[in-house]
């Protein structure tokens, strides 16, 4: 009588990972400088981040610049993006909006202008994190963002939903040595480092992004 061979070993349980990117913190932080980075596949760079986690879907808020024209560029070129990145089917764009605010000149004229804000990205990150996290949808958050108002609900999940491990990714220029709003996350037991951004060319779309049914999008001149 033999042995019957021994089963094989099982592959590990990856963990279940959700990813929060703050768009505009993300464009200013690395992109505004590198128009070959611009068309970058979100979903793809956080598969090759993550390798050992399941990514169940991306979350990207935004706003539409530029509302106040009624012609732009800058426009017309995020749009485009913005068809690309809802090609990925894990990937969901979440916007916000810009809203005119008035200020005034510090200069000695005192002169009253109008000047578009962002609205929405930090409350809607930090709502559909907490949200999530309620909802035990995810073993991981993933955080793209360095901006601090969103530390307050890292910290609320982190207390209330320990075993959620939380690592925020923060977007900085590879050129800045300072690692900029990571003390207070450390001080939480919150992984915070740098965006990496070594191999962050090798994830841009294809020139022209198929977007089903006969439709396409194409990569904007500048960001070529």
């Amino acid at each position: 009588m033999t042995d019957s061979p021994a089963n094989p070993p099982s592959a590990p349980v990856r963990k279940k990972a959700m990813v929060y990117v703050d768009g505009f913190n993300l464009y200013f932080g690395i992109l505004q400088g590198t128009p070959d980075l611009k068309w970058l596949n979100l979903e793809s760079f956080m598969d090759f981040l993550r390798p050992d986690e399941e990514i169940l879907g991306v979350r990207y808020f935004t706003a539409l610049v530029d509302p106040q024209k009624h012609l732009s560029v800058s426009r017309d070129r995020q749009k485009r993006y913005l068809q690309a990145l809802g090609s990925c089917p894990k990937l969901k764009v979440i916007m916000g909006k810009y809203q005119l605010r008035e200020v005034s000149c510090r200069a000695k004229c005192r002169e009253r202008y109008e000047v578009p804000e962002e609205k929405k990205t930090d409350v809607g990150i930090a709502v559909q994190m907490i949200s999530d996290a309620i909802d035990g949808l995810m073993d991981r958050i993933v955080l793209v963002s360095g901006d601090s108002d969103l530390e307050p609900a890292v910290e609320w999940i982190r207390k209330r939903h320990p075993g959620i491990k939380i690592t925020v990714y923060i977007p900085q220029d590879p050129g800045d040595p300072k690692q900029r709003r990571n003390d207070t996350y450390r001080s939480m037991g919150v992984d915070a480092k740098p965006l990496p951004t070594t191999d962050i060319h090798r994830f841009q779309f294809p020139h022209k992004v198929d977007l089903g049914s006969g439709r396409s999008v194409e990569r904007p001149n500048e960001w070529r």
